[in-house]
């Protein structure tokens, strides 16, 4: 059996206009929170961005003007076809699922976590949610063994398995649920692996998932 289907369930271009709300995970792979030096999560850590952050992984992605350190966070994204109801499977509430990056302006960041501030000046600046078109998936739990992948030029700059989540799928689509609601059209950012870093003017960005390419675009300021 095939992780994913061939057809897309919703395209990139389609989100701008169909995303109702994006949630975002932070620190849900231990290696990654090692690397900024932050502590593992005993509980999701949930933020958010407006729709206006969406910016389909293809042509040019514009960083906003006076952010000198955005950096790429490679995750899966879940598009919610329906309400999360507790019992229900994942394939009855997720649609499909794409790369995306969560771009996230490090400097800001790191000033607004030490003023104990909220971080969405950080995270949900214009064109900092960049996805892919997104797939169904046939089978989640070959899924957890895929892997995925950010290239920028011929260097693959961030890889990993959806297995190595501290939280799966299943806790983080309940856990927003819970506290915030989740419904049809919904999307969720489900953290990222090691590997983050900078963005530079003429980076050429490659989102791979099992080998197969599902978005080209390159930096621009």
């Amino acid at each position: 059996m095939t992780t994913l289907g061939d057809r897309p369930y919703r395209t990139s271009h389609e989100a701008l206009t169909q995303v109702k709300n994006i949630f975002c995970v932070g620190r849900n792979y231990r290696e990654h929170a090692a690397e900024l030096g932050n502590d593992v999560p005993s509980k999701p850590m949930i933020f958010g961005k407006s729709t206006h952050a969406l910016a389909p992984a293809q042509g040019e992605i514009r960083l906003p003007a006076g952010r000198e350190n955005v950096h790429h966070e490679l995750e899966i994204v879940l598009w919610m076809k329906g309400p999360w109801r507790p019992g229900a499977s994942l394939a009855e509430a997720v649609g499909g699922i794409a790369l995306g990056l969560d771009l996230t302006d490090r400097d800001a960041q790191s000033a607004l976590k030490k003023a104990g501030q909220p971080w969405e000046f950080a995270k949900g600046f214009r064109g900092s949610a960049v996805i892919t078109d997104f797939y169904p998936v046939t089978d989640w739990r070959a899924l957890l063994e895929t892997p995925f992948e950010l290239r920028i030029g011929e260097r693959v700059a961030q890889s990993g398995f959806a297995k190595d989540m501290i939280f799966p799928f299943e806790t983080l689509v309940a856990y927003v649920h819970e506290h915030f609601g989740l419904d049809a059209d919904d999307l969720l950012f489900t953290g990222t692996p090691a590997g983050v870093g900078p963005l530079h003017d003429g980076d050429e960005l490659t989102l791979v998932f099992d080998g197969r390419v599902w978005g080209r675009c390159r930096v621009a300021r």
